[in-house]
């Protein structure tokens, strides 16, 4: 007792750095669990790959070959050590031929993708930008090479298509998603996803640029411009977005001001006018097992529908803090939806309607449903940027057109399709 007595005393009388002591203590233990329950979770990923490689292969098949372009300096340079750690294992062990390239520049992977040969999947270690490149140089190709399934290991500091197609989030979530990525791509569960080419206008004497290829959005404005500016406020840790608004609320560099005109056609489910392909799937792509028939899908003539709705171009002016272009799919159309946001914002309404969208995701107005966009702003000032995939580009005007069932994804098996 005397002693127990005496503990306390020492305790009180240095509390600073018995405060200290139990802050350290409980992070120790809190990384410690974390560890555990991650090599739990490889463990168990581990058996269910080595499953798939004590697989037989026919005598006349050699390994799947799959291509890995990865972006060592994804997420402030932890993409390698992560996809080494948690992904490249998994791959190994279900008995794939895993040959790894490494992009040293922006735009590298277009690069690669573009005179890629001899594998039979391509996948994406990285975020945004580099999946972007990656959709982007394989749907330059003048083949077929976009019957190449991709795969995602969200490894970025932005995983936008990743999150939706694996769930994640931070510590051991995060080793659950790449494990989930891991396992779609060994057990070939696949999806088609709607792509948005993207095409520079180009005036008489310019010669017309390559068109880049997006997945998930095109954004303009203030609200893009503040969480561009959020990494800035990193002290801040998981608040860094709330506290951007703050501090950004009433600048002048933001881009208050997106106005400009809209020329648009509306959604199609496919016509002479459009000509919409459908994917054919010439061979079922399947790990260490051969086929012995083909699987495609019914074909259309689309040459023979006729739409007249097609054809009909729609213009429209804008003015707006806040311009997003979306693709999606509404009773089994796909469109485009272009969003516009308030005109004016006050400072206390921007910070507030930004902590919202923080906190239940962005929903601005849906004003047009359309199959291309044709989109002509009204200023071309150099400083002002948009984001495509969340890459910045300079504004120009630009096409929009929707591109259906476009490129195959692993996914899990939960939506595959």
């Amino acid at each position: 007792m005397e002693r127990i007595i005496k503990i306390g005393k020492t305790l009180r009388n240095n509390w600073k750095k018995s405060v200290l002591g139990a802050v350290v203590l409980l992070y120790g233990a809190a990384t410690a669990k974390e560890k555990y329950e991650i090599s739990i979770l490889m463990q168990a990923a581990c058996k269910e790959a080595v499953k798939y490689g004590d697989s037989v292969i026919p005598m006349d098949r050699n390994p799947t070959l799959v291509t890995v372009i990865l972006n060592p300096v994804a997420n402030k340079r932890k993409a390698k050590k992560d996809f080494e750690k948690y992904c490249e294992p998994l791959l190994h062990l279900a008995g794939l031929q895993v040959d790894v390239i490494q992009t040293t520049s922006e735009g590298h992977a277009k690069e690669i993708v573009e005179s890629l040969h001899g594998t039979e999947a391509i996948i994406v270690a990285g975020g945004d930008g580099t999946l972007s490149e990656t959709v982007t140089g394989l749907l330059r190709r003048n083949d077929e090479a976009n019957r190449f399934p991709l795969g995602i290991l969200p490894l970025g500091r932005t995983n936008s298509l990743g999150n939706t197609l694996f769930p994640g989030g931070e510590g051991t979530d995060r080793v659950k998603q790449l494990i989930q990525a891991c396992m779609a791509i060994i057990e070939n569960n696949t999806t088609w996803k709607n792509v948005m080419k993207i095409e520079p206008v180009a005036n008489e004497d310019e010669v017309p640029s390559k068109p880049i290829y997006a997945l998930t959005s095109i954004e303009w404005g203030a609200f893009r411009d503040t969480l561009a500016r959020k990494d800035k406020y990193w002290i801040y840790g998981p608040l860094r977005e709330y506290v951007s608004y703050i501090f950004n609320g009433y600048k002048d560099s933001i881009c208050w001001n997106c106005c400009g005109t809209l020329k648009y056609t509306p959604p199609c489910s496919g016509c002479s006018n459009c000509l919409r392909r459908k994917p054919v799937i010439k061979r079922k792509w399947a790990f260490f097992m051969p086929t012995t028939h083909q699987q495609t899908l019914p074909q259309t003539n689309w040459a023979s529908v006729e739409n007249p709705e097609c054809t009909i171009t729609n213009e429209l002016c804008f003015k707006t803090c806040d311009f997003q272009i979306k693709p999606n799919v509404s009773d089994g159309l796909p469109m485009l939806i272009v969003g516009l946001g308030k005109n004016n914002y006050s400072y206390i309404e921007f910070v507030s309607d930004g902590w919202r969208r923080a906190k239940y995701g962005d929903n601005i107005p849906e004003v047009v449903k359309a199959r291309t966009v044709e989109l002509q702003p009204l200023d071309n000032k150099p400083d002002l940027v948009l984001s495509i995939d969340q890459e910045e580009f300079e504004v120009k005007p630009v096409k929009i057109t929707l591109l259906p069932n476009m490129v195959k994804f692993f996914c899990r098996s939960e939506i595959k399709g």
